[in-house]
């Protein structure tokens, strides 16, 4: 599920703002919006190597309609990934609240930009976007319990750093605090680390609520 040096693998892998600010009304209607989804997506502002979570609402070959977690200004750069390892760059052209438009250097094909992922070469399957973390949580394995940091996180498992003794393949809860809890699988461990794939698909507003807990 998460790519490391040398680790031991198992085969198993708010309400919206106010309109501010509307600009370039031409670039906005360039492309026209032809596929609407609602996919979790990785923004990086590329000058600041800042990331945040985003919510892609509109797709077409020229760019994206989404829903940005923190503040972005026409004329920024940003990265946009759908997967782990598939970051689209562009240019936020246009702003309302927290929606913006990203345009795209260059045409995209929207079909394989929204393809389920797939098998890479090496067996391994394109991941949903990762997100930095940096949070301690618990693990309870058992009757046992340990402490843990969590290093990144996605809808789908997370890196931790961890001494935990345990096999690959064990199950175990990860606790953030009394309201965010995930049952899951530890699919690899190297390092003092483990990465753990989740028993379910992490919701939206679930990924956002850890991300953003204190």
């Amino acid at each position: 599920m998460m790519e490391m040096p040398a680790p031991q693998f198992s085969m198993r892998e708010s309400e919206p703002e106010p309109v501010v600010e509307v600009a370039n009304d031409p670039d906005r209607r360039q492309h026209a919006r032809n596929v609407k989804v609602m996919r979790i997506a990785r923004l990086k502002d590329i000058q600041l190597h800042a990331e945040c979570l985003g919510m892609v609402r509109d797709v077409s070959s020229g760019g994206m309609m989404i829903d940005a977690h923190f503040p972005l200004d026409i004329g920024q750069s940003v990265s946009v990934a759908l997967l782990d390892d598939q970051e689209l760059t562009g240019e936020v052209v246009w702003k309302d609240g927290k929606t913006v438009g990203v345009k795209f250097a260059s045409e995209i094909a929207v079909d394989e930009i929204l393809a389920k992922p797939s098998v890479k070469p090496d067996g391994t399957r394109a991941r949903l976007p990762r997100f930095k973390a940096n949070k301690i949580v618990s693990l309870r394995l058992d009757d046992r319990s340990f402490g843990a940091e969590l290093l990144d996180l996605s809808q789908r498992g997370a890196k931790l750093g961890s001494e935990i003794n345990a096999k690959l393949h064990s199950n175990l809860l990860v606790r953030l605090d009394a309201e965010r809890a995930v049952r899951a699988t530890i699919k690899w461990r190297a390092a003092g680390m483990i990465g753990v794939e989740f028993h379910r698909l992490l919701s939206v507003d679930e990924l956002g609520s850890w991300l953003k807990a204190d």
